[in-house]
């Protein structure tokens, strides 16, 4: 299996190394939304995913967008009252990495899942809705696409909320911290936060060594809807992925 996956940066999904906007191995470093890609992805396939060479392919933000432009940057159809403008670039990233992964899927028998890190960057103020925009336009681009294995990352503000949770205490939820603040400069946001509870402004590397044991079960991190959104997504492709090939009906005896 191939896992084909795009973040904003260094510290949630990683980054290349290499200058280039696609790596994989070693011009790939790994952020912590990778490290935890690879830990769901463990026990279901028997084998961590970034110890298989070219298993686990990068695509820069930046390199979405070029891949846009020169498709003529199509924007959703049919956005209507209830699908915003702020939702297509979702929409367009998704339909983007989906055509890589159709791309890449062409060129081998092995499955692909595409994985789409963007922090939805909410605030107090911004409408409730909006996350669910940008989840569905998210989904929409990958249906758009004709690829059927996408899912949606999107934390709620950003991935230190997400982070946080797992540096406090478990049995109650978390939910709560869908609430604070995504701007950097506040100074009670996720980021400031984060870097209080794990004792000061933490690297790229840092976060995903902190991910790579925790949290130590994902049962704290579902009590945040966000992350729920997306455990409940990436288990229904792993079905699609991994199901056993469909035994024939069995009719009985006419």
């Amino acid at each position: 299996m191939k896992l084909l996956v795009s973040g904003e940066g260094s510290s949630d999904m990683g980054a290349c190394n290499n200058a280039q906007g696609v790596c994989c191995d070693a011009d790939f470093s790994p952020g912590p939304m990778a490290l935890w890609l690879s830990r769901l992805w463990e026990p279901l396939l028997g084998y961590d995913l970034l110890s298989i060479p070219e298993a686990v392919i990068f695509v820069s933000e930046t390199a979405l967008h070029q891949a846009s432009k020169h498709s003529g940057g199509r924007m959703q159809r049919l956005r209507g009252v209830n699908r915003p403008a702020e939702t297509e670039l979702y929409f367009s990233n998704a339909r983007q990495l989906g055509l890589k992964a159709l791309e890449l899927q062409g060129a081998g028998d092995a499955p692909i899942v595409a994985v789409l890190f963007r922090d939805a960057d909410g605030t107090r103020s911004a409408p409730g809705q909006l996350w669910s925009a940008k989840w569905q336009s998210m989904l929409d681009g990958f249906k758009d696409a004709g690829f059927e294995f996408g899912v949606p990352m999107l934390p709620k503000p950003k991935s230190e909320a997400w982070l946080l949770s797992t540096t406090q205490p478990g049995g109650h939820s978390h939910e709560a911290l869908e609430s604070i603040s995504g701007n950097d400069k506040s100074p009670h946001s996720a980021k400031s936060q984060l870097d209080h509870a794990l004792g000061g402004p933490q690297s790229a590397a840092q976060l995903a060594q902190w991910c790579q044991d925790h949290p130590p079960s994902w049962e704290q991190l579902q009590t945040m809807p966000s992350f729920k959104a997306f455990f409940d997504r990436f288990h229904e492709v792993a079905q699609l992925i991994l199901r056993p090939a469909a035994a024939p009906p069995h009719h009985g005896a006419l």
